[in-house]
């Protein structure tokens, strides 16, 4: 068992902590950014490939960094290296290629939903937390031997339940360890307490936790993108059996009928599959 909570959180690398320290100046160097990104290969060409995915519908093949940063900005460009290092950092733990399947399809129906029910949310920070929301997962992998066989186990996937099962097993769940790491590695606030509130989502979006008003929107859409993806793949051979009311309550909570979201459900499966 590990030493202590934090010792769970790989720190951050060198790169990330000179490029925070460049975005944050009042008058950014772009140059400055650009070699940094550039000084590793295989990060550079992660930032490439992804700009030029279909997700950003940029009009134009992007081939520099420089180029990406003027379009896209500053900000954003970091966030996609951010989330291409801790990928790289959480994948050491081998064998977690369902996992991160899953987490893009959550995170790219997020962004779909977003569009489709005219919610007005950050998509950048929205597809962000569609890949991390469950980033404690592969820390407990890494950390705890019988984890994996502990996840077979449950019956069902009733969050709060298993955070429970996960504190008395463990000392701590992966939902708590997940937004500490989002805390440690600096990426928005309101990421790390989506992650952590997951447990408590119905109690949250009807009011009766406390929370800042855009957690409860990114919260409310990605149990929809969970539901969804749900119905394509399992991961963890965990059943989600407890949907129909988180569902319920994001839908309340969006006042989206429930016939249109399950008209959508149906044509968005239909395009996953």
């Amino acid at each position: 068992m590990p030493k202590s909570f934090s010792s769970l959180i790989p720190p951050q690398p060198e790169i990330l902590m000179q490029l925070a320290q460049q975005c944050r100046q009042e008058d950014p160097d772009i140059a400055c950014i650009a070699e940094l990104i550039m000084r590793d290969v295989a990060i550079y060409s992660a930032i490439l490939k992804e700009i030029n995915s279909p997700y950003y519908g940029l009009s134009s093949h992007i081939t520099s960094i420089p180029h990406a940063i003027g379009l896209l900005g500053i900000e954003r460009i970091f966030n996609q290296v951010r989330l291409i290092i801790l990928r790289n950092t959480l994948s050491k733990t081998g064998r977690m290629e369902r996992f991160w399947d899953t987490a893009q399809d959550v995170s790219r129906l997020s962004t779909v939903l977003v569009d489709k029910l005219g919610v007005n949310i950050n998509r950048d920070v929205l597809y962000t937390l569609g890949m991390l929301h469950d980033c404690g997962l592969p820390l407990m992998v890494q950390a705890f031997d019988d984890y994996r066989d502990f996840l077979k186990g449950i019956q069902g996937y009733d969050c709060s339940a298993l955070q429970q099962q996960e504190a008395q097993r463990f000392g701590f769940s992966h939902y708590q360890i997940g937004a500490r790491m989002a805390e440690r590695w600096h990426l928005p606030e309101s990421i790390a307490e989506c992650i952590r509130l997951q447990p408590e989502l119905i109690d949250v979006l009807e009011d009766r936790v406390e929370a800042d008003e855009q957690s409860r929107h990114l919260l409310a859409v990605l149990t929809l993108a969970q539901d969804i993806s749900a119905e394509y793949r399992y991961y963890w051979r965990i059943n989600p059996n407890d949907t129909n009311p988180r569902v319920e309550a994001a839908l309340s909570f969006l006042a989206v009928p429930e016939y249109d979201y399950l008209s959508l459900k149906e044509t968005l499966i239909e395009t996953m599959a």
